[in-house]
């Protein structure tokens, strides 16, 4: 209780309670700052399940907690996701387990998150959940990437001035596992131990020493290696806290995810206490966009996450406001809506509605004439998903706020 007591001062101190939460917002007068809530439409048990976990973490130094952000261009980008993972990460000291989920999107031959750099030697083909034509496994992140180079290497780093230290001492290796595969190694550190997980589709790899920089080397050791495929990385520590995972990519849309064949062996090596859900801004880029055939989409996303996690906690993030072609306003957003609005009272999940808080159907007209968004219509730059990271994280924090206050009660 006297934790509970000492986390709510802090909100106190900082912003006064119950306003702001940590986030000193820039005022636009079409943002609606007063709807900037988790909003229930149905039962909302698991997001209690979740905070429950989340008080064990902050308050009892106990137990790790898992976030996993999906999404498409806006989440790739890695500005929006960035300042959520940031401002949970502020959220109490001590509670950082780690930077989680990354991948080398630039081998790729896509877009790199903003906040981590990527090296590589070796000529790497990649492959998305969005390339339609292309026949490729793909798993949790919905890219890979494969080589035939023996003598092929990563590296994947925090860009320098990051605010906050993700040092890792371990890193989950999401790769192929068969004869086919080359050995990996790790020159930074000789005495890393390597576990095999073939199960979940993962290498655990546990350092000698914290590291900044994940160096990661091919090696042909058997006649019958001939490539290495590569899903991805967490790079993770044994510490209490939280992971703040985003898995975005760029065009991406339900069905993208839906061909990922190794989604819930992945999932099963981190099982999710939330899932944020951002998927619906280029499902509707459409002339006729299918609100019934949209839902039933996510019914069978949401079914596959929760094989692997049935009691997770599920947030909808409603799609924003944007231009079909940049001439005509797209209605769509306000189906998607309630199309997420339905689906939270039928698998109780949250709602945080992006859509109405900045400012409902044309509002992207003033984003983009406040310098905040994009002049394609569809996306914000830097400033503006800075603003929805504050916008979405202050709106966790003050539903965990409610938690924390029914508990003393």
């Amino acid at each position: 209780m006297n934790k509970i007591l000492t986390y709510l001062l802090i909100l106190t101190v900082f912003n006064g309670f119950g306003q702001r939460y940590f986030h000193d917002f820039p005022y636009y007068d079409f943002i609606k700052y007063d709807s900037n809530e988790v909003i229930f439409k149905g039962d909302s048990s698991q997001f209690d399940r979740f905070y429950s976990k989340l008080d064990k973490a902050i308050f009892d130094g106990k137990g790790q907690v898992n976030i996993l952000h999906f999404g498409g261009s806006h989440v790739q980008a890695g500005i929006w996701s960035g300042k959520v993972r940031q401002r949970m990460h502020q959220l109490y000291p001590g509670i950082i387990a780690g930077r989680g989920l990354m991948f080398p999107y630039n081998v790729g031959r896509t877009t790199n998150p903003s906040d981590y750099r990527t090296k590589y030697h070796g000529y790497w083909k990649g492959c998305r959940n969005v390339e339609r034509k292309k026949a490729c496994l793909l798993g949790l992140m919905g890219i890979s990437i494969t080589t035939s180079d023996s003598t092929a290497w990563l590296q994947v780093y925090d860009k320098p001035g990051h605010q906050i230290d993700y040092s890792f001492t371990r890193v989950k290796v999401f790769h192929s596992m068969d004869s086919s595969s080359y050995h990996m190694v790790f020159p930074q550190d000789t005495n890393a131990i390597i576990t095999h997980f073939p199960d979940k589709g993962y290498s655990d790899v546990q350092f000698s020493k914290p590291l900044d920089t994940l160096h990661l080397s091919l090696k042909k050791t058997h006649p019958k290696q001939s490539k290495f495929v590569c899903y991805g990385f967490k790079m993770e520590n044994n510490t209490p806290g939280i992971y703040y995972d985003a898995v975005g990519n760029n065009g991406a849309d339900i069905p993208a995810y839906l061909r990922c064949d190794l989604l819930e062996e992945h999932l099963s090596a981190s099982p999710p206490d939330l899932v944020i859900l951002s998927i619906g801004i280029n499902d509707a880029y459409t002339t006729n966009f299918n609100k019934e055939g949209y839902k039933e989409n996510y019914r069978e996303l949401i079914k596959r996450i929760r094989t692997v996690s049935p009691d997770c906690a599920i947030l909808f993030t409603t799609n924003n406001d944007s231009y079909y072609r940049k001439r005509y306003a797209n209605k769509n957003g306000i189906k998607v809506k309630v199309a997420m609005e339905e689906l939270s009272t039928e698998l109780g999940a949250g709602i945080w509605d992006m859509f109405t808080i900045m400012g409902g159907l044309k509002s992207i007209d003033l984003w983009v004439y406040e310098g905040i968004a994009k002049r394609d219509r569809i996306h914000f730059n830097r400033k503006g998903y800075n603003i929805m990271g504050d916008l979405l994280s202050s709106a966790l924090i003050k539903s965990y706020d409610r938690h924390l206050q029914l508990n003393m009660k």
